[in-house]
């Protein structure tokens, strides 16, 4: 993946993937996430912004709640400014989250003083 905002400062997994930024189930079918659970993919941040963020992959199996529908595997993209969580929302495409980090990024004044 081309990391072409140079404010953000990418810090990649090892288990990352970029041949399946479109089909996030292979991290299951893999054994690199666990069913019903998820894993961080990258941690990406702009400290002159007070900004971080995190890219990752969930599988979530409503059955074990005794909720209806498919066990499915998302990306997710957490967001937060200043230590403070912004919001947390899956994806289908990798592509997808990162052009949802790339919005909210841009929308950010150009620095935040961080104990504000």
């Amino acid at each position: 993946m081309n990391d072409d905002v140079p404010e953000l400062i990418y810090q990649w997994s090892a288990i990352y993937r970029p041949e399946w930024d479109a089909i996030p189930e292979k991290y299951v079918e893999c054994g690199l996430v666990g069913w019903g659970s998820s894993r961080r993919l990258a941690r990406i941040a702009d400290p002159a912004r007070a900004f971080k963020a995190y890219f990752g992959v969930q599988h979530f199996d409503p059955g074990r709640w005794n909720l209806p529908g498919e066990p499915a595997s998302k990306f997710f993209l957490s967001l937060f400014v200043r230590n403070r969580t912004v919001t947390l929302r899956t994806f289908p495409t990798l592509a997808a989250a990162r052009a949802e980090l790339e919005r909210f990024h841009a929308s950010l004044p150009r620095k935040i003083t961080p104990n504000a």
